[in-house]
């Protein structure tokens, strides 16, 4: 068991005796505990941890959300505050990371992991700075510990993960993949990567994408791989590609976890995967190639912790998307199936789901420039909408920069109506599509944040990511 407020044992070494079987630990741990030292650490992170709260439940009072004000209040008083609470972990901390299919990949391993008996706490709200990862370790602690989770499993952006990964101790970090994204927060992928390495190093063991250079040449020779087979990964182009560099015939390493077959199975994705020299198939209820990957590296990661690997994979056909992550909702008699988009790379996989959606369907494609968004919106222009011209879609534009994706589809030769309020963008797409009808929505985050109100009204964050 970790005492105190240092790391938790790895994962390969024993917890030992347990302190009242030993007397000499006993008065160690006595001494410890009755030291002003102790007292003022443990005195500080409760007042930190109650202002915290209180100034969460306040924002809520308000009607302000206030999902990270509780980290972000105990963090100010206590800027030890995480460091603290993740002690508690007798399993250790797992790091999620990567540009695309975070969210997914932490709730695919989430799932994975609960399955096989292991209690996890997670960050479904889709908080994944400091000040989030504080307050779900905060809502889950009580007298300056967390008690009834073995392990946690969250989810980082790649930008905080330099800083925060170092605090968290992992016992293992995920990392999806690395693509160009919002260069005006992120700047060039170079700089992204070097977050991600940090991460990479302060972790005991790395659960790598073997097809994607930029994260293969962060292995730091404690890792384990997860790819696909060629086929799929031309379907799965990385950044490098996207930007003119010529595609290795092999992957650079051997993969631990092999996507072998992924094809679409109704609104989600029947695949087919080796771990461990075994086959396994499941249809999961979340669409696209790209959501083989992200299950083949969630299964990896929860049999390097321990799963046992057919019950792993067995999960996933439970799991239902998050919000915005290829969910169905159903809408004034139609079907709304959400397609976030980020950057190129995610723009182009839902434009795979589009160019093979039948014809003709509607499309809404929902852009904003919000902070969260990246102001920047030349991205848009590094996607590949020419495969959608001849389609036989009914394409609309929305969101702030509305105009800007009309402009971009108009270059590509696609015609597309365009209205900026949403509301009424979502039901002139919804009104043009016949009874029971799919109807296709791409946004970008913050107008993602936007259709849930809409779609789902007075459901909150952590409820529609879980």
């Amino acid at each position: 068991m970790a005492w105190g407020w240092g790391p938790g044992p790895r994962s390969d070494e024993p917890y030992g005796e347990e302190p009242w079987e030993s007397p000499k630990r006993f008065r160690l741990l006595a001494d410890a505990l009755r030291s002003p030292l102790y007292r003022g650490a443990v005195l500080r992170l409760v007042v930190a941890v109650t202002l915290g709260r209180l100034a969460g439940f306040l924002s809520r009072l308000a009607g302000r959300g206030g999902s990270a004000i509780p980290g972000l209040v105990a963090g100010k008083l206590d800027p030890r505050v995480i460091d603290k609470l993740v002690a508690s972990f007798p399993g250790g901390v797992v790091v999620v990371t990567g540009t695309n299919g975070k969210t997914t990949t932490t709730k695919m391993l989430v799932t994975a992991l609960e399955r096989c008996g292991t209690p996890v706490l997670t960050n479904p709200s889709g908080s994944n700075l400091a000040r989030g990862v504080a307050t779900v370790l905060i809502s889950a602690s009580r007298r300056g510990r967390i008690l009834g989770y073995e392990m946690a499993v969250l989810e980082i952006d790649e930008a905080a993960v330099s800083g925060l990964a170092p605090r968290l101790d992992p016992r293992l970090v995920v990392v999806t993949n690395l693509a160009r994204d919002q260069l005006d927060r992120y700047g060039e992928l170079d700089t992204t990567a070097a977050h991600v390495g940090v991460a990479v190093a302060a972790a005991r063991r790395a659960v790598l994408n073997v097809d994607d250079p930029a994260v293969a040449e962060l292995d730091a020779g404690r890792t384990a791989w997860f790819g696909a087979v060629g086929e799929i990964r031309r379907t799965m182009p990385h950044d490098r590609l996207l930007y003119g560099a010529a595609d290795p015939e092999d992957p650079i390493a051997g993969a631990d976890a092999l996507l072998e077959s992924t094809e679409p199975d109704g609104d989600g994705q029947l695949i087919r995967v080796v771990v461990g020299g075994s086959a396994y198939t499941a249809a999961l209820r979340v669409p696209g190639a790209y959501n083989g990957y992200n299950a083949a590296a969630a299964v990896l990661a929860a049999v390097e912790l321990g799963a046992d690997p057919a019950a792993a994979v067995a999960s996933l056909e439970e799991m239902p998307p998050a919000f915005g992550r290829g969910q169905v909702v159903d809408f004034e008699g139609r079907r709304v199936k959400l397609l976030l988009v980020k950057n190129p790379a995610g723009f182009n996989q839902a434009l795979r789901l589009l160019v093979d959606a039948p014809a003709p369907a509607q499309v809404l494609m929902a852009i904003n420039d919000n902070h969260a968004d990246g102001r920047d919106v030349s991205w848009l222009w590094d996607v590949r909408f020419e495969e959608l011209e001849d389609r036989g879609h009914t394409v609309g534009t929305s969101g702030i920069r509305a105009a800007d994706m009309a402009l971009r589809l108009k270059y590509a030769g696609v015609e597309a109506w365009s209205d900026s309020d949403l509301t009424a963008a979502l039901r002139r797409a919804v009104a043009a599509a016949g009874e029971g009808e799919l109807v296709y929505v791409v946004p970008t985050y913050t107008a993602m944040l936007s259709l849930l109100d809409l779609l789902l009204p007075g459901t909150a964050r952590s409820v529609a990511w879980t």
